[in-house]
């Protein structure tokens, strides 16, 4: 039986459906009808019988026998109307369920050879939009669009993402190749060429190994690592980071007292990232500060630097991974075009957002924003 449904698909089942529904409910005002003219019936052919009696030379011995009354016939005639009534309705039933069964599936058939298309590695095809399908279907064809969408962006992000890194790994690995093969092609060799072979070498390795931890740093922020959140005493804390200053000095700024909830290896990781890239782009000689503002409950900690800055067109997408601004394509500064990626996503895990903006020393303000700040709480 179910077999059987199965086979007949939505169409059928669809018009078998309507066509059952038509025919319970003729049904019923075909039971009701009969019974409603059976009790007319008697109540006529009592009311015949009593006028029959009552006329001279009148006598009606059997009354079954009487040749058919015209309400009999008008009976007859309305019962057979109604069963012709009925068939035609019920034909017609069947066919309207089957056309509108046969509207109603050819956007889920669509869907069907869309997926199935997806499913085969092609992520182009679109059900787009149609006038002619209901509400609910076309809100459905958008949805499965919007999905689409998403997962071809995830798609061509994972893809540059291989290739960014791909090439990231390469750089260093080709120069590191290169030494060491201009060392094996000399016959005479002495201790500064040795040394110098392995400062670079050591060099790139630190490369390596700092793109290393960032690209696990992403992976783990991308399957949504838990915070282990703490209460952060705000001014002490980032006093201690600011003086850390293997790059270069950072002035303080304001620091307002209070304290910060929030996972403090994470929120190090973002501060430590902003802080190198703040004197990258400052250079040697450069300014780099740092200070924080609260509103009420949220507080906002910026990076500022007087560097070259960078352009308001440049300002969302430095954000993007393995991307860097003009100010900042030298690979030999150390940078991996990670860092800002790092940050965003552990600021957005946090619940909050960060964005760059124009810096009062003249350079880039890295600003990034987090609830959980309570003035009441500092020590």
């Amino acid at each position: 039986m179910r077999g059987t449904r199965q086979r007949l698909g939505l169409r059928g089942r669809l018009a078998l459906s309507i066509a059952a529904i038509v025919l319970l409910a003729f049904g019923l005002l075909y039971a009701s009808v009969r019974h409603e003219m059976s009790d007319e019936s008697t109540v006529i052919n009592h009311e015949e019988q009593r006028e029959a009696a009552d006329l001279p030379g009148e006598h009606v011995d059997h009354p079954e026998a009487r040749p058919l009354s015209p309400v009999g016939k008008a009976q007859d005639e309305v019962v057979r109307t109604f069963l012709i009534t009925g068939a035609i309705t019920l034909g017609a039933a069947l066919l309207a369920g089957y056309l509108v069964a046969a509207r109603t599936a050819a956007p889920l058939r669509r869907m069907a050879a869309t997926a199935a298309a997806v499913d085969a590695g092609d992520l182009t095809p679109r059900i787009g939009s149609e006038s002619s399908a209901a509400d609910e279907i076309q809100t459905l064809a958008d949805t499965f669009d919007h999905m689409l969408d998403r997962l071809d962006d995830a798609f061509a992000r994972q893809r540059q993402f291989v290739s960014d890194a791909s090439h990231e790994l390469r750089s260093p690995l080709t120069a590191i190749r290169g030494q060491l093969e201009v060392l094996a092609r000399n016959d005479r060799v002495d201790r500064a060429e040795v040394q110098r072979v392995e400062r670079v070498v050591l060099t790139e390795m630190d490369r390596i190994e700092r793109l290393v931890d960032d690209l696990l740093n992403l992976a783990r922020l991308d399957e949504g690592a838990p915070l282990e959140p703490s209460e952060i005493p705000l001014a002490p804390y980032l006093r201690s980071l600011a003086e850390e200053g293997p790059l270069g000095e950072v002035e303080m700024g304001e620091m307002p007292a209070g304290t910060l909830r929030a996972d403090p290896d994470q929120l190090t990781r973002v501060i430590r990232n902003l802080l190198a890239n703040a004197h990258r782009h400052a250079g040697p000689h450069g300014a780099v500060a740092i200070s924080a503002t609260t509103y009420g409950s949220r507080l906002a900690i910026h990076i500022d630097d007087d560097g070259p800055g960078i352009a308001p067109s440049e300002r969302e997408r430095v954000f993007h991974r393995f991307h860097r601004s003009e100010a900042g394509r030298d690979r030999s500064s150390g940078g991996s075009g990670l860092g800002l990626a790092i940050a965003r996503s552990i600021v957005e895990l946090h619940g909050g957002q960060i964005w760059v903006e124009d810096s009062p020393l003249g350079g880039a303000r890295v600003t990034f924003e987090l609830g959980g700040f309570d003035p009441q709480l500092d020590r």
